[in-house]
């Protein structure tokens, strides 16, 4: 989604729906894996040298199940208000946006991805108990065993036998 700035006019907000294409993306299989469906809000208000734009929107994403990996469709919600100028002010809390053209694609794509938990779970879904040459444990129990095992890295010269003719 693009807002030209000149269009705009000045202390009159303006308002954009429109759907956002994010079939292009590539994303983090581990995170989010795609996002079907996007549609935003937006109301851009011209100041004299800064543009005011809230933007609220609805997604369709399909997340990874952080036990089973496997796909875990979720609707979010997200909105925020960002300011962009064409001077370059070093402020935290405007964007320097030196054309008049303002890519908003972006800007809603890190609200979706703040919006997505990193750990999701799908219904119904459990943690694996164990497998070829793993097992789940807790932290707890972790702890407890790595407080029980002596892991002294000198142990290895015990099993050496060394003989007293060969020193010789």
């Amino acid at each position: 989604m693009k807002i030209n700035r000149v269009v705009l006019k000045e202390n009159k907000p303006e308002t954009y729906k429109e759907d956002v294409d994010f079939s292009q993306q590539s994303f983090d299989d581990n995170h989010v894996r795609k996002i079907s469906r996007c549609s935003v809000s937006v109301t851009a208000t011209e100041f004299d040298d800064v543009l005011r734009v809230e933007i609220k929107g609805d997604a369709d994403v399909i997340a990874s199940c952080s036990y089973t990996l496997e796909d875990v469709p979720l609707t979010v919600n997200f909105e925020d208000t960002f300011y962009f100028s064409d001077e370059d002010t070093n402020s935290q809390d405007c964007y320097y946006e030196p054309g008049v053209i303002i890519d908003l694609d972006p800007h809603i794509l890190a609200l979706i991805l703040a919006e997505v938990p990193h750990n999701v779970i799908k219904s119904g879904a459990t943690l694996p108990k164990s497998g070829n040459g793993y097992r789940v444990i807790s932290e707890d129990q972790l702890i407890e065993e790595r407080k029980s095992k002596k892991n002294n890295p000198f142990a290895a010269l015990d099993e050496i036998d060394f003989d007293e003719e060969d020193n010789n």
